[in-house]
């Protein structure tokens, strides 16, 4: 029975390192591979546009603006048709656990009004936040736990409509490692009370 135990305990850790990786991630750098910016861009990968407009940042660009450690690409939320940007993920399937979400977001680098936008996850997280306009990048990170199997979407929705908005760059979503840890804990518990009293 112990050794059965023991199988059960590495496939089911094996299973959980497998899916423990990157759940989802884009610093969209994959955008227009042979391109530049571009305005009112709504041809993502991994996203939908279902409002709104958003721009396509490449750093370098005519506009003078810097995506997150001054490389790469990023998104301006509010597009350039006065009507800001609502940007949606592809559906996320989510098992039970905690996760981390991450995101860089900065100012709109212009000199202009405060901006806002609406960062959710279907009812588990919903949070504003507000950015000066020549605020630097900054690395938002929240945990968010989920009590069971969950089909959502990451949505970022900028409030406003000047077409000069907060960027985006580098998103991603990860399982917490404490989560697969603690299950390990607990079956390696149960190997060992099998054992000690003879199961």
């Amino acid at each position: 029975m112990y050794k059965r135990l023991a199988t059960l305990l590495s496939a089911t850790l094996f299973s959980f390192s497998v899916s423990a990786g990157v759940i989802f991630q884009d610093n969209f750098d994959s955008e227009l591979p042979n391109g530049g910016s571009q305005t009112n861009y709504d041809d993502f990968l991994k996203w939908d546009v279902t409002l709104g407009t958003v721009d396509l940042i490449a750093t370098p660009n005519d506009w003078n603006l810097t995506c997150a450690g001054g490389v790469g690409k990023c998104v301006d939320l509010d597009g350039s048709n006065k009507n800001a940007g609502t940007l949606q993920s592809i559906a996320l399937t989510l098992d039970p656990g905690t996760y981390t979400l991450s995101f860089d977001i900065s100012g709109n680098q212009r000199n202009s009004a405060a901006d806002s936008v609406e960062v959710s996850l279907d009812g588990f997280l919903t949070e504003t936040f507000l950015v000066s306009a020549n605020d630097p990048w900054q690395t938002i990170v929240r945990d968010i736990t989920l009590t069971s199997q969950t089909t959502s979407n990451l949505i970022f929705e900028h409030n406003g409509g000047d077409n000069i908005g907060i960027l985006l760059d580098n998103v991603s979503l990860v399982p917490e490692p404490g989560t697969v840890a603690l299950l390990g804990l607990g079956l390696f518990g149960l190997i060992g009370a099998r054992k000690k009293f003879g199961g």
